[in-house]
C-alpha cells in the first residue's frame, strides 16, 4: 500500500472528509490532490502536517502504507461523538486521579507513549474540544481511563447511561475530597458505593468546606 493510499485508508479511519484534513494539515487542495494523485510525492514535511491532522504519529502513516491492505490490521477506533466525547474527557481531565494525585496532561502522553500510543498536545486539544474526527483509538481511550481510574466505557460507549452516571459521580466526589483538602485520600478507599451515595458525600464533604 503506497502513502496516498495509506493517507486515504487513515482518513476513512478517522471519519474525516479530504477536505477536512487539508484544511487541518494546513495546505492547499491543489497541493493534496496533486501528491494524492501521484502527480508529486508527497515529502517529510507534508507527512507530519497530515499525520498530525490524523492525530497519528508519521510512523504510523509509512507502517499502514507497508500493509497488505488488510484494513482489519489497522488499529481498532470507536465511533464517537466528538462533543460529548470532549465533555466526558475535560471531566476527567479536571478531577483528580483515583488516587488522589492531579491529572497531569504530560504524564498522560507519556504514559500512552509506553503503551505505544502516540498522542500529542494539540490532538488532545482537539479531542476534549470537540474537534476531532468521530473514530477514535480504542487503545487510546482505554489509556486514558486507565490513567484516570475510571472505567473505560464512560469513554468508549457514550450512550451507557448507568456507566456514565457511575463515572461521573465517582469525578464528582473526587473534587469534592479535594476541595475539602483531603488530596492524599484515595477515591478507591470508598468501595463499591452508589452513585447516588457518591453525590450526596460530595455534598455534604463541600458544606462542611464551605463552614
Amino acid at each position: 500500500m503506497d502513502l496516498a493510499r495509506a493517507i486515504s485508508t487513515l482518513r476513512d479511519a478517522a471519519g474525516m472528509t479530504n477536505q477536512e484534513l487539508i484544511e487541518r494539515a494546513g495546505i492547499s487542495s491543489s497541493y493534496f490532490y496533486s501528491r494524492l494523485r501521484g502527480a508529486a510525492p508527497f515529502d517529510v514535511n507534508d507527512i507530519e502536517n497530515i499525520a498530525g491532522a490524523l492525530g497519528v504519529h508519521p510512523h504510523e502513516i509509512s507502517r499502514v502504507a507497508a500493509l497488505d491492505g488488510a484494513v482489519e490490521e489497522i488499529e481498532a477506533l470507536v465511533q464517537t461523538r466528538p462533543r460529548e466525547l470532549g465533555r466526558r474527557l475535560t471531566a476527567v481531565a479536571h478531577a483528580p486521579r483515583a488516587d488522589g494525585s492531579a491529572f497531569d496532561l504530560h504524564q498522560l502522553l507519556r504514559d500512552l507513549a509506553e503503551r505505544g500510543i502516540s498522542l500529542s498536545a494539540e490532538n488532545w486539544a482537539a479531542l476534549i474540544g470537540g474537534g476531532a474526527g468521530t473514530g477514535v483509538s480504542v487503545r487510546l481511550l482505554e489509556g486514558v481511563s486507565d490513567y484516570a481510574g475510571i472505567s473505560p466505557t464512560y469513554l468508549l460507549d457514550l450512550d451507557d447511561d448507568e456507566a456514565a452516571e457511575a463515572a461521573e459521580a465517582n469525578l464528582d466526589f473526587r473534587e469534592a475530597l479535594k476541595d475539602s483538602g483531603a488530596d492524599s485520600i484515595s477515591a478507591r478507599a470508598v468501595g463499591e458505593v452508589s452513585p447516588a451515595a457518591l453525590r450526596a458525600i460530595a455534598q455534604s464533604l463541600r458544606s462542611i468546606s464551605a463552614q
